[in-house]
């Protein structure tokens, strides 16, 4: 892994680039790039433990305001990809449970890295999103991805199941599509994606989609920094408890917002209402 101000590289050997940038609305914001540009940006377990690592770094970040995923520029000839799925040639060469324990086990770690950094993550999503591309995917708050795009969950096909983070898709498109990805292995475009609540935006372009990915990104930053994070906390307690227990939840998150005597609500209330009176 290592940081450079520039990304999306299409040559050099399989690697997680991470840069950070300051933007106008305040904050610092990260992207991180997995570049395997001549695999359709597969991941490997060194892939997989670089992206651990660049999520650990930056979880200590004190003004991170948000996290873009991204897949690199892929080879010359080869198609656009997010992430194209796990290595095959690593998981043909599995041979014992323990094995395929340890290996299965470092994608659910990336996941949960993502899933783990305070700040949401979007995921920008040009091309092949397939496999453990998917379930990385799942595991970022927010999706846009652009038309040419296509989603698939093929591991049946190579004589596995779909496991670790695919279990966060029926929350996304509930357990009817989840089983259609999963036991026909079929892949869908990016239109479906979207219709199915995959992702929550759909662009034409690249270029589109590096504006809509700015546009979220700046107005995360507008918000209170404190009560984003909160609200990405939250939302993951919502995912796996009653509702009662996430009204709960709700109420202490809104109460703890008042720990110091609300600073931060303070401060963006007095803002609003002297808006609103000039």
């Amino acid at each position: 892994m290592h940081t450079s101000p520039s990304n999306r590289s299409s040559t050099g050997a399989p690697d997680v680039i991470v840069s950070r940038r300051n933007i106008d609305a305040g904050g610092l914001v990260a992207t991180i790039t997995v570049s395997n540009p001549a695999k359709l940006n597969i991941v490997s377990c060194p892939v997989l433990d670089k992206l651990i690592s660049a999520c650990a770094e930056l979880s200590i970040e004190p003004n991170l305001r948000a996290v873009v995923l991204e897949g690199g520029n892929t080879a010359q000839g080869k198609s656009p990809a997010f992430i194209g799925g796990a290595d095959i040639k690593e998981m043909n060469q599995l041979s014992s449970s323990k094995e395929a324990e340890t290996f299965i086990s470092r994608i659910h770690h990336a996941c949960k890295a993502l899933r783990d950094l305070p700040a949401p993550v979007i995921a920008r999503i040009d091309g092949y999103c397939l496999g453990a591309g998917l379930e990385i995917a799942a595991a970022c708050d927010l999706r846009i991805a652009t038309e040419r795009s296509v989603f698939g969950m093929p591991e049946v096909n190579v004589g596995i199941p779909s496991v670790v983070e695919a279990a966060l898709l029926p929350g996304l498109i509930g357990m009817g599509r989840t089983r259609r990805l999963v036991y026909l292995a079929e892949n869908i475009d990016a239109a479906t994606a979207e219709r199915w609540g995959l992702v929550e935006r759909l662009v034409d372009s690249r270029e589109e989609l590096d504006q809509a990915v700015t546009e979220w990104l700046t107005r995360i930053a507008r918000t209170g920094q404190n009560a984003m994070r909160c609200q990405k906390r939250l939302t993951q307690v919502w995912e796996n408890v009653p509702v009662e227990d996430g009204i709960a939840a709700g109420v202490r998150a809104f109460s703890e917002c008042y720990n110091d005597g609300g600073q931060e609500p303070k401060s963006f209330m007095r803002a609003f209402m002297s808006r609103s009176r000039s």
